[in-house]
């Protein structure tokens, strides 16, 4: 049996728990692509997370900023940065939206605000759907 050094062991270690912890970019799917001039292709109906109106998850990096979708109705989908607009912190996803970790403000799954310090929701990024394929950035 082979030795494993302590930096394999703690990087094989924060592996597991950024994969446990979903937050490993959804980019990993097949059908989330990234496009020139810094845009992401997103088959939708390859993302168990929108099969629903409500869901959401975040695709990717855009401009070196985490963003996500919210699917808002049947045929409807916003785009949204996850940087928190109070402080720039990047949210993480909770069962009943997003949160940011730092001051506590709270955004729905589509980035609308719940509760602050932040004043306004998360902010949007341009999104085309067309034919089943969201085209964000």
């Amino acid at each position: 049996m082979e030795d494993i050094s302590r930096r394999g062991l703690l990087a094989g270690a924060c592996a597991a728990l950024l994969m446990g912890s979903g937050l490993v970019p959804q980019a990993a799917n097949a059908s989330i692509k990234k496009l020139p001039r810094d845009r992401l292709s997103v088959r939708l109906s390859g993302v168990p997370q929108l099969a629903k109106v409500g869901g959401s998850v975040r695709i990717g990096v855009i401009k070196k900023i985490p963003v996500a979708i919210a699917r808002t109705g049947p045929s409807t989908y916003v785009a949204f940065n996850l940087s928190c607009p109070h402080q720039g912190v990047i949210v993480n996803q909770t069962p009943d939206g997003w949160v940011c970790n730092a001051h506590l403000s709270k955004f729905e799954p589509d980035g609308d605000l719940v509760l602050g310090p932040a004043t306004t929701g998360l902010r949007r990024v341009p999104i085309k759907v067309s034919k089943g394929v969201a085209t964000v950035g």
